[in-house]
């Protein structure tokens, strides 16, 4: 399939996957951590996580074939024994959020109109399954677009209010709890509302594709991409977090809808596109979900059948000069760029061939698609409340998949494109071989204190 995808195209996309039904519980982050310390969350979150889709973006340069960049190629280029691990951290946060979407739906049709959850649960599958069927991701812009309408009137909504009710009026006073500017209102919610801040910025299960869809995936523009992204995600946060506050401060809900007038028509307006973008954002996640569990059953074939080169289709000649695999990890970031040079080797071990192009059978592909669709609609029926579970999934898989891994395929990759010619190693890609590596030990700490918030503090 020919690449067509557009920058306009591949931002909304990623804005798409990056904003979800997770922005509405901004404002619930700047009720324990007050408007200052919450900003400065916000914007760190944002850094980071704009970094490690950068890392990425240059980790796909490293590649013969930039357009079959993936999370399985990746890891097989730099630590093939751990390839499942990283598919497995995919697909666990992919697979719950797509599965609380699913429960968000059950909880919100019907007090728009009625039924049982379990009715309009099976009944959004006549959207949910077309849209999870189509292959490529570029496919699902329209209905990203839709859903970024959705989304910008939920904004709108929490907008006005709070120009209403409290700039204009004093109808605030009456139900507005306290309001913190500068101090911490909650010091054990500061670690479980970062957890929630750094859930909400996760958008690089999907960078990988739309590299690989983009007709011109130069650097610059999926730069360009990420930049537009995460510019008007975090405008997003930022205006919805904070006006959202300043509206019903200290008596915020976690999820802020839920604070308006359930008879205002706006409001009812407001749950409707809540319950659209929910919908549409379902396939979003569904893609990368499925990607996943395809590289898992290829890691396998090369694992337990032997057969490399029937599964995937390598030649050597195409495999990119990499770093050694048995490098010291501990060697200095600092080191002699000659020395590296010399641990810069072409290899392929018989038992993790690498590939560039991971295939995915038409046949596996629809079986693959059925069995997850039904496991996830079943489950859907029979969860009521999915907060723990997803909470999990916010401090394994998100963490992860935005700084745990880039980060490491950053400080393996970066650089050896130019080792692949001849060349030095340039003090530009140093630095970003460096900065890999801080990334990694922020996503580790983020994963400890949210798991830890999770199991000490959960019930604060």
């Amino acid at each position: 399939m020919e690449p067509t995808a557009t920058v306009l195209s591949s931002s909304a996309n990623l804005l798409k996957t990056i904003v979800g039904a997770g922005v509405l519980a901004v404002p619930y982050a700047f009720r324990n951590d007050g408007i200052l310390v919450g900003s400065l969350l916000i914007l760190l979150a944002a850094v980071t996580s704009a970094f490690g889709l950068f890392v990425l973006g240059k980790c796909s340069k490293t590649l013969i074939n930039p357009r079959n960049s993936s999370f399985f190629t990746f890891c097989m280029l730099t630590y093939p024994s751990l390839s499942p691990l990283f598919d497995l951290a995919m697909f666990i946060q992919c697979f719950g959020v797509g599965l609380s979407y699913l429960v968000l739906i059950g909880d919100i049709f019907p007090g728009l109109f009625g039924g049982t959850r379990e009715y309009w649960i099976l009944g959004s599958a006549l959207l949910i399954v077309p849209l999870c069927t189509l292959r490529k991701l570029d496919s699902l812009r329209y209905s990203s677009i839709l859903g970024l309408f959705a989304l910008g009137y939920i904004s709108l909504l929490v907008l006005s209010i709070f120009v209403y009710d409290v700039i204009l009026t004093d109808n605030y006073k009456a139900f507005r709890g306290d309001v913190y500017w500068f101090k911490v209102y909650d010091y054990s919610g500061l670690l479980s509302t970062f957890s929630i801040i750094i859930f909400a910025f996760t958008g690089s299960m999907n960078l990988c594709s739309i590299i690989n869809e983009l007709e011109d995936n130069s650097l610059s523009n999926i730069s360009t991409v990420i930049g537009w992204s995460l510019s008007i995600a975090t405008t997003l946060f930022m205006a919805i977090g904070i006006t959202g506050y300043l509206t019903f401060g200290s008596n915020v809900s976690g999820n802020i809808i839920l604070n308006y007038d359930a008879d205002s028509p706006w409001v009812f307006l407001g749950k409707l596109c809540l319950g659209t973008m929910v919908i549409l954002s379902f396939p979003l996640l569904f893609h990368p979900c499925r990607i996943s569990v395809n590289n898992m059953i290829v890691w396998g074939k090369l694992k337990f059948e032997k057969q490399p080169h029937s599964e995937l289709n390598t030649r050597s000649s195409e495999i990119p000069i990499r770093l050694s695999i048995q490098d010291d990890d501990n060697e200095s970031l600092a080191s002699d760029q000659t020395h590296e040079s010399h641990e810069a080797v072409v290899s392929v071990e018989n038992n993790t061939s690498i590939t560039h192009d991971v295939p995915f059978p038409q046949r596996r592909f629809y079986v693959s698609t059925a069995i997850l669709l039904f496991v996830m609609f079943f489950l859907s029926l029979r969860v009521t409340s999915f907060a723990l579970v997803l909470s999990l999934v916010g401090a394994t898989g998100s963490t992860s998949i935005s700084f745990t891994l880039p980060g490491l395929f950053g400080y393996k990759l970066i650089g050896t494109d130019s080792l692949a010619v001849g060349q030095m190693v340039s003090p530009k890609d140093r630095f970003y071989r460096g900065c890999s590596a801080l990334l990694v030990w922020f996503g580790l700490a983020v994963t400890f204190f949210s798991l830890y918030v999770i199991f000490f503090h959960g019930n604060n």
